[in-house]
């Protein structure tokens, strides 16, 4: 009886052995599956972005100056997003580009806008003025009152509620890099 009692133990213990560590597998399998092991973020884009700088009729020796200042100063993430390469060349030095999808500030594109009009709203971020443009994919902003044209085109996810913090950490570059209107 003994050896009866002894044998079942040992089976018991033994399916056990074999039956955890299949368990753990199958539970982990269903983790990954499920993409339990996946990052919350999907990886960033890292290639270049091309920015359309069509727009522009002339670019003066100053305007490449400032914008070329502006550019040095700006940072290299915006929020968690990191900057990305610029396309084509001629853009390099007049624009810069962050996140996926990107983030775009444009340099020296057209005029300077020094009034609001009727075609959007003004926000005050950090002692720039923007004029505000939304629409249903995007959401414009024109920096107001500056000698060169500044303007930041944020994408859907990012132009749902305030671009405050977004655009924030470009208004101290802004100031120290662009002379207001004159």
């Amino acid at each position: 009886m003994a050896t009866a009692t002894s044998e079942r133990s040992r089976a018991a213990v033994t399916a056990t052995l074999i039956a955890l560590p299949l368990a753990l597998l199958a539970g982990l399998g269903w983790f990954w599956l499920s993409g339990g092991f996946a990052d919350d973020d999907e990886p960033a884009a890292t290639g270049p972005v091309t920015v359309d700088l069509s727009s522009d009729t002339t670019v003066t020796e100053q305007t490449e100056t400032v914008c070329r200042a502006l550019l040095a100063n700006l940072p290299t993430t915006l929020g968690e997003h990191a900057s990305r390469p610029v396309n084509p060349k001629s853009a390099v030095e007049r624009a810069a580009v962050w996140g996926d999808p990107a983030i775009v500030l444009r340099c020296g594109v057209g005029k300077p806008a020094t009034t609001a009009g009727s075609a959007g709203q003004v926000l005050t971020i950090n002692g720039v003025s923007w004029l505000v443009t939304e629409g249903n994919k995007v959401t414009w902003l024109r920096a107001l009152n500056l000698s060169v044209a500044i303007d930041v085109r944020l994408p859907a996810p990012y132009n749902v509620g305030q671009p405050q913090s977004l655009v924030g950490p470009l208004s101290a570059p802004i100031t120290d890099s662009v002379p207001a209107a004159k």
